[in-house]
C-alpha cells in the first residue's frame, strides 16, 4: 500500500515504521480535520484519536469531504472512524464523540506524538496549545476563512508557540464564511506538518505562520518571534 512513499529517497522503510508507530490526535473532523485525517490514514499513521462531538449537517458537505449525504444526522466521529478504517484496516482508531473542555485534553492527548488542532475558535486553539506545551507534544493549528487559510505549527523547544502569535482578543464571527477548497488547502498543509515532524524528514516550519490565499495564489511565510514572557511556552 505504501510502496510509492517508501520509494522516496530518505524516507524508506524507516520512515514508514515511524508513521506506523505514531499516535496522532485529530481535534475536530470538519472541513480541515476530515481531509487531514484521510491523508494521515492513507500515509499509514498507526493510531488516530478522533475528537468531535457534532453530527453531520447538510451545510457541512461543501467542505467536509469525509462525509456524504447518507451520513446526515450521524456522529462525525463514528462515521470518520468507519471510513478511515476502511481506508487503512490496520489502523487503530479511538473515538471521542463529545464536546470537550480544556480539563479533558491532558488525558485525551496522553501518549500522542502529534496533534492536529482543527477547532473553530481561538479560545479552544489556545487551550490546545497550552496543554501541548505542558505535555511536550508538537501541534499544527489550522485556520480557514473566506478564500484564505493559515497553518501554525508549534513544537516545544523549537521557537514560538501559538500563544506567541495569537491575540486572544481577536474578534471572531459566529458563522465562518469559507470556500471548501480553502479548508482542503489548510488540511493538506497540516497533514504534511504532522508527517514531517513524525518522520524527521523535511522541515515542518515550526514557529512560522504559513498563510495561503486562493485569490492570490502562493504562500506567505512569516516567522513569529518567541515571547520570553509567554504563559504557555516562556517558562
Amino acid at each position: 500500500m505504501w510502496s510509492r512513499q517508501i520509494a522516496i529517497p530518505g524516507f524508506g522503510e524507516e520512515g514508514q515504521k515511524k508513521l506506523k508507530e505514531s499516535r496522532v490526535a485529530m481535534l475536530g473532523l470538519g472541513g480541515v480535520g476530515g481531509p487531514a485525517a484521510l491523508y494521515l490514514a492513507a500515509a499509514g499513521v498507526g493510531s488516530l484519536v478522533l475528537v468531535d462531538g457534532d453530527c453531520v449537517q447538510l451545510s457541512n458537505l461543501n467542505r467536509q469531504i469525509l462525509f456524504d449525504s447518507s451520513d446526515l444526522g450521524k456522529s462525525k466521529a463514528d462515521v470518520a472512524a468507519k471510513r478511515l478504517q476502511q481506508l487503512n484496516p490496520d489502523q487503530e482508531v479511538e473515538v471521542v464523540d463529545r464536546q470537550i473542555e480544556e480539563r479533558d485534553l491532558e488525558a485525551i492527548l496522553a501518549g500522542c506524538r502529534f496533534v492536529l488542532d482543527c477547532f473553530d475558535r481561538n479560545a479552544d486553539r489556545l487551550a490546545v496549545n497550552r496543554v501541548c506545551m505542558l505535555l511536550g507534544i508538537g501541534a499544527a493549528h489550522g485556520f480557514a476563512q473566506d478564500l484564505s487559510g493559515e497553518v501554525f505549527t508549534a513544537i516545544p523547544g523549537d521557537g514560538s508557540c501559538l500563544a506567541c502569535a495569537l491575540d486572544e482578543s481577536f474578534p471572531e464571527t459566529e458563522v465562518t464564511a469559507v470556500m471548501g477548497v480553502t479548508t482542503g488547502m489548510v488540511a493538506v498543509s497540516m497533514a504534511s506538518a504532522a508527517i514531517l515532524s513524525l518522520t524527521g524528514i523535511g522541515d515542518p516550519m515550526a514557529g512560522y505562520r504559513l498563510i495561503y490565499d486562493l485569490a492570490f495564489p502562493g504562500m506567505t511565510r512569516v516567522l513569529v518571534g518567541k515571547n520570553p514572557r509567554c504563559a504557555a511556552c516562556g517558562r
